[in-house]
């Protein structure tokens, strides 16, 4: 798991505000803030899949950011990192330990890969 993989998002981030600040009409302004604003909210949610895999808690993310303990699971459910090891639409610390546990030895996250493609297509 890339530990850094929010920078790509953060780096879009900077850029969209770059051309916010640029703009030549407020029309303009609100379509590179409206680009900002979708790429740091992926940057933050991929960084603190990081933190949570690095070994923080749920509760001090949260702290850290500001949002309540409550929407922090659902946030990394929708990380990169975190969405193989989700269940329901959220993360749980027995999901977070998991990931730890593959983060640690270097495997990549579990996946289900069907047996066939088709099932029981047969007519």
């Amino acid at each position: 798991m890339d530990e850094w993989a929010w920078q790509d998002s953060a780096q879009r981030a900077a850029e969209a505000l770059g051309r916010a600040l640029d703009a030549d009409s407020a029309e303009d302004a609100v379509a590179a803030l409206g680009d900002a604003d979708s790429a740091l909210e992926v940057a933050l949610r991929e960084a603190m899949a990081a933190a949570v895999i690095a070994g923080a808690s749920m509760r001090r993310v949260a702290e850290l950011t500001g949002l309540a303990p409550n929407s922090v699971p659902p946030r990394l459910a929708r990380s990169k990192a975190l969405s193989p090891y989700a269940g329901d639409g959220a993360i749980t610390s027995q999901d977070i330990a998991v990931a730890r546990y593959d983060a640690a030895g270097g495997r990549p996250p579990m996946t289900f890969t069907p047996r066939r493609k088709d099932r029981h297509d047969q007519s």
